[in-house]
Formats: structure tokens, C-alpha cells, sequence
């Protein structure tokens, strides 16, 4: 009998942890994110010039740059990885496989794994990633990838970047394609949370305001930059946060309003963005912006709700009319309880994020103003008055 008694349990002391960093799960849970920057932009824009001089600046950030190391084509199966040392005088250079192609139409789990890991094993850790797409690329597939993914490893979605040529975008913008589908360069100015208008010095003062009031139409909550040869401040495309501060449509909205009131001649007022709520462009992407006052609960839910059935069903509620092709949404939402939410959108895939303690944010909107936006072909009043309707505002 004795024989079969369960062994009785002995108390060991645990050993003390040695130093260094903690691998326990809540502190990798704790750990900070490192923001992941995509960057976009037509043919010849500038993409390269702006890598190159992130590569060589004393800027003072750790980067790691996934490139096209061998030109805007969609045939490259290797992209190199940069890292920059503010420590060091010297840059180094690794290899990643992309077997299926490059940073182009689609973007696979695979490639996103592969980033991380070499992320991961960079010496003395990094601050920041950027990647480069090619530049005949769609970013909508490549944005929902690094969405969808960011809860994996240490990398989180931090924005779009996009460079434009100034001196040719607006031939590129008029390109058309076969049964009048969204061109390339259209796709990536929509998709984008800040834009560089590069080649400042190849255009006059006259043509970089058409420029402008061209971009800006096609997507109003762009933050925008005037660049020559891609130089401008890190500082400003680092840390956007562009996926869930909810102070990104706002800030945009007062730098439009701050452009408005540089360009009024005579007494009058601009024709934008930010005084026309919408407004079409080439192949029919327009912009519309709905405000919103403080929603009830109730009210809430059915915001939700219309945009499950627009995004998802491609329905526009409430009479389930085919919906138009959406490429962004983007939206500050306030209700009465004093819950905030931010809305960020792109294609089919959409988030809804209550935002914690945000009155102590600096820069939050005091003036109880929500608003939603969407970008995309087609969109217009029928979906702002069906919204309106459908939640009962």
C-alpha cells in the first residue's frame, strides 16, 4: 500500500532570472511595436531618391528598408534589406526570397514572415521598416496583408506613404484602362495617409496649386508634403499612426482648411475639397464626406451595420442598392456616453476602434464633430443620404 502512496510534492525554490530582456509572454505582449511604413508611388516618382537619402542621412533612427534593388519591375524575385545605423558610418545589406514575385499585386503571409524575421535578427534591433513597392503596384492588397497580420511578430501597420512626380502625375492620373477600371496611380494616391509631391523644382508655383487641388480632391485626408529630389523631415513620415490616431482625419482637414485660406483671391472662396464634400475625378473616383453629430447607442449599431452591408455585402442600405467600389474609409466617430472611435478602412476590410482616455490626447477635436469618409469609384450622395438615413441622423 504503501508502495502505491503518491510521491509527496517537494517545494524548490525558483532561480533567480538572469539579466537581460524578458521573454515572458506578457512582456512581449508589452512590447512596443515597431512601425512599419509602406511606400508607394507611380513609375519614377522618386521612390528610390527618397530611400537613398534615407540611407545615407544622419537622421538618427535605426531603419530597415525592404527595396526593389533592381528597378521597378515586376519580374524581381529578391529584395534586398538595408539596415541603417545611426551609430555606424556603414549600412548592410541582406537578401530575402520572395518566390512568387515581388512587392507588387499580391503580397503573401510568406513575405510578411520573412520581413519579421529579419527584423527580428538585426543586430541592436531597429526603430523603423520601410518597404518599397514597385511602382505599377495596387497597395489596397498589400496594405490589408500587413492589417490583417499585424498582431504577429513585433510590426504594426504605421501608414501609406506615396511620392508623386509633379511634373507628370496628371498624365498619369488620366491614363485609362480597358472598361474605364481605377489606373495604378489613382489606386495609390486613394490608398495613401501622406503624399509627397516630389520634383518641386521641374514645375511653377501655378502648376504645383493644380497639382495639389488634383490630389487633394481625390483623397481630402491626405497629409501633404512639397519635396525636391524626396528630402523632407523623417520625423514627419515616422510614428503616423495613420491606422488608429484619431486625430489623422482632423489634422488633414485643418491643413486643407489652412491651404483654402492661403489660395483665396479676390474675396473668393477655392473650389475643394473641404468646401465641396464631393467630387469626381478621372474614371469616376470621387470623395465624399459625411459629418456626423454625437450617435446614441443605438444609433452606433447601425452605423455598424451600414457599413458591414456596404463593405462586405456591397450593398448601401437601406434599399441593398449595389454598392460602388470603395478603396479607402476613414472616420472619427463620437457618441453621447463619451465613447470616441476611429474608423480606417481599406477595400472590404474595415475596423471600428474605441480609443481609451482619448480627451487627454493632445490634438483631439473639442468640437464634438465626427465625420466619415470614403474614397472610391462612384461614391457620392446616394451613399451620404442613405447613411443619414439608414442611422437617423
Amino acid at each position: 500500500m504503501e508502495d502505491e502512496e503518491p510521491p509527496r510534492l517537494l517545494e524548490v525554490s525558483s532561480p533567480e532570472p538572469e539579466a537581460g530582456p524578458s521573454t515572458s509572454s506578457k512582456d512581449q505582449y508589452d512590447r512596443p511595436k515597431i512601425p512599419l511604413t509602406l511606400l508607394t508611388g507611380y513609375l519614377g516618382a522618386g521612390k528610390s531618391t527618397l530611400l537613398d537619402y534615407i540611407l545615407k542621412e544622419e537622421h538618427g533612427y535605426k531603419i530597415a528598408v525592404c527595396m526593389n534593388d533592381f528597378g521597378d519591375t515586376t519580374d524581381i524575385e529578391a529584395k534586398s534589406l538595408t539596415l541603417s545605423d545611426p551609430n555606424s558610418q556603414q549600412t548592410t545589406t541582406e537578401f530575402l526570397s520572395l518566390p512568387n514575385g515581388c512587392l507588387c499585386c499580391s503580397f503573401k503571409d510568406m513575405g510578411i514572415a520573412a520581413i519579421e524575421e529579419m527584423v527580428a535578427n538585426a543586430p541592436g534591433g531597429i526603430d523603423w521598416v520601410m518597404v518599397e513597392l514597385t511602382g505599377v503596384a495596387d497597395p489596397g492588397p498589400i496594405v490589408r496583408s500587413f492589417w490583417a497580420n499585424e498582431e504577429m511578430g513585433d510590426l504594426i501597420l504605421d501608414g501609406v506613404v506615396c511620392v508623386v512626380d509633379s511634373r507628370n502625375v496628371q498624365k498619369q492620373l488620366a491614363e485609362q484602362r480597358d472598361g474605364d477600371e481605377i489606373n495604378e496611380c489613382q489606386k495609390q494616391v486613394a490608398c495613401a495617409d501622406v503624399i509627397l509631391l516630389n520634383k518641386l523644382d521641374l514645375v511653377t508655383k501655378d502648376q504645383m496649386k493644380e497639382v495639389e487641388s488634383t490630389i487633394r480632391t481625390i483623397n481630402p485626408t491626405l497629409k501633404v508634403h512639397h519635396t525636391t529630389h524626396s528630402r523632407m523631415p523623417l520625423s514627419d513620415l515616422f510614428n503616423l499612426r495613420a491606422f488608429s490616431d484619431p486625430t489623422a482625419i482632423t489634422s488633414a482637414q485643418q491643413q486643407d482648411d489652412d491651404h483654402v485660406n492661403e489660395h483665396k483671391h479676390d474675396g473668393e472662396e477655392c473650389s475643394h475639397p473641404s468646401h465641396i464634400k464631393t467630387e469626381s475625378h478621372t474614371n469616376g473616383i470621387k470623395t465624399v464626406l459625411i459629418p456626423l453629430p454625437l450617435l446614441n447607442q443605438e444609433q452606433y449599431l447601425r452605423l455598424n451595420e451600414f457599413l458591414e452591408s456596404l463593405l462586405w455585402e456591397s450593398k448601401i442600405l437601406p434599399s441593398k442598392s449595389p454598392s460602388p467600389e470603395i478603396l479607402r474609409s476613414k472616420g472619427y466617430i463620437l457618441l453621447e456616453d463619451g465613447r470616441e472611435y476611429v474608423l480606417q478602412g481599406v477595400a472590404d476590410l474595415f475596423e471600428l476602434k474605441e480609443l481609451p482616455d482619448i480627451s487627454n490626447q493632445a490634438g483631439t477635436s473639442d468640437d464634438n464633430n465626427g465625420k466619415v469618409v470614403f474614397i472610391g469609384k462612384g461614391v457620392g450622395e446616394e451613399i451620404k443620404n442613405a447613411l443619414i438615413d439608414f442611422v437617423g441622423i
